[in-house]
């Protein structure tokens, strides 16, 4: 009969058990070790700030013929090869460990290092479970859980610079998510504010281009290697202060919080403020520009919000235009060529509608 009790283990415990090779990192059921730096660093990070990891999966079995107990890892290998590597010195922590950057398990003081060997890891431990039980178990706990999406698989899929740029910014810019509410806190749990973010760096990186969940992987695969992180910051720098605070209260009170409009505010004012690519609006390259006052481009704004509000297109030709606009697939090519421009008139005190 297969038990299950979950316990809870130091790393000390898995450094000990491996020392005695009574660990086993290597089931046929499980991937071999594939986690660049960046990955590692992350979970010795998440150690050393005492911060919550998902729980591994053990299987105990007894070797009857020396007497001696075996731990074989079922699910959560890549986290105590990590662990066991960081230990030994086999790795220095990257500069997504910020202020833990360049240190490697030799180099950490001892308040440090008492931190990661006590840290303490969730362990569901299987007793008297053959491979179809193993298989079985996490049959039934796939049967339970909501079907991956694409954020969540990008999340697993990339490791590098580009995905974790990403990541971060999502956390740094939680502004845009607690105060603006551009993406739920239901969204968020699903990584669409990741999704969202990752928008913001292809719009300053490329230009606006079409949207959708595959040209998001396209970037990612594009950048995973590298990509121009100066860029980035500048523009995040310029932009985001802006939206989240001289322009807040049309984007707070009006639809232009919702993603969709809001990737287009922020293009716009991205373009006036450090230029765009051409990307595929087919207005070419665009240079910086003057932003009309506060005052002004805050009443253009609230102005594009109730053009969206209206039940049918009313106004000028202009306003129906981006009404259309707004009420298509948003992340077509065809939408963002209407409403880009439309954007740009109203943070350089053009806008007539």
């Amino acid at each position: 009969m297969v038990s299950s009790n979950l316990e809870q283990y130091r790393v000390t415990d898995f450094l000990d058990w491996n020392e005695k090779s009574q660990l086993k990192l290597n089931p046929d059921f499980q991937r071999q070790s594939v986690w660049p730096t960046v990955a590692r660093t992350y979970l010795i990070d998440t150690i050393l700030r005492s911060l919550p990891m998902p729980k591994i999966f053990m299987r105990t079995s007894v070797d009857l013929r020396t007497q001696r107990s075996y731990r074989e890892i079922v699910d959560g290998q890549q986290r105590l090869r990590t662990i066991l590597d960081f230990a030994d010195d086999k790795f220095a922590l990257g500069p997504r460990a910020r202020e833990f950057s360049g240190l490697r398990y030799s180099s950490m003081d001892d308040e440090l290092k008492e931190r990661f060997l006590s840290y303490s890891i969730g362990v569901d431990q299987l007793t008297g479970a053959s491979d179809d039980d193993v298989l079985e178990i996490f049959a039934r706990l796939n049967s339970y859980t909501v079907p991956v999406n694409a954020p969540e698989l990008r999340h697993a899929k990339y490791q590098g610079d580009f995905k974790w740029a990403v990541h971060e910014a999502s956390q740094q810019w939680k502004d845009l998510w607690e105060g603006l509410r551009v993406v739920s806190p239901r969204e968020r749990l699903r990584l669409l504010d990741d999704s969202l973010m990752a928008e913001m760096f292809g719009i300053l990186l490329d230009g606006v281009r079409d949207g959708g969940q595959l040209k998001i992987n396209a970037l990612y695969e594009k950048y995973d290697t590298g990509f121009d992180r100066g860029r980035i910051e500048t523009g995040f720098d310029a932009v985001l202060p802006l939206l989240v605070g001289d322009y807040r209260a049309p984007l707070v009170d009006t639809p232009l919080h919702s993603a969709p409009h809001f990737l287009m505010a922020f293009a716009a004012l991205a373009a006036t403020q450090v230029g765009l690519f051409a990307g595929d609006l087919e207005l070419g390259v665009l240079t910086p520009s003057e932003l009309a006052p506060v005052d002004v481009v805050v009443a253009n704004l609230y102005a594009l919000g109730q053009v969206i509000d209206q039940d049918e297109p009313r106004g000028s030709d202009t306003a129906k235009a981006f009404w259309r606009a707004s009420r298509s697939s948003t992340q077509r090519t065809r939408s963002r060529r209407a409403r880009f421009p439309v954007y740009l008139a109203a943070y350089q005190g053009a806008l007539t509608i």
